[in-house]
């Protein structure tokens, strides 16, 4: 899955909204909030629903242009990078890219078939986070 957008948020906005969500996660699964610093490297395990854990761990952060990390489940991983490309002080392109591959013949048979029905729905959720956080800088409102 490929994302590119501009938004009308300057970088550094954008930035710090994706590391605090990111802050967030790590807290409300591992009850600790590590300083930004120290999060490229950082690995954590995260539950997802009842019966399904993963490790999340951070792989690349530079601040402001790159957030990039990696989901490891049972069934599969998931590398998903962000980049922030600056266009003015007050618009930002915003390539999110992700790639998943699948533990196995079977699951990844499966993952193609439910890929092609939840890709749409898993894209326009990132589409949305976008667009709040475009409503977030600009008030609720777009140019």
């Amino acid at each position: 899955m490929k994302i590119n957008k501009t938004v009308d948020a300057p970088r550094e906005f954008i930035f710090e909204k994706i590391i605090d969500s990111c802050l967030y996660d790590i807290e409300k699964n591992t009850g600790k909030r590590p300083k930004v610093r120290s999060l490229s490297g950082y690995e954590y395990t995260k539950t997802f629903g009842k019966n399904q854990k993963g490790t999340i761990k951070i792989n690349e952060l530079t601040d402001p242009s790159i957030y990039e990390f990696t989901t490891k489940t049972n069934r599969n991983t998931f590398k998903t990078r962000w980049e922030l490309h600056k266009i003015d002080d007050r618009s930002t392109d915003i390539i999110i890219e992700e790639t998943q591959s699948s533990n196995g013949t079977i699951q990844m048979i499966n993952d193609k078939f439910v890929g092609l029905i939840l890709g749409r729905l898993k894209k326009r959720q990132m589409l949305a986070v976008l667009d709040n956080i475009n409503r977030a800088y600009n008030g609720g409102t777009t140019r």
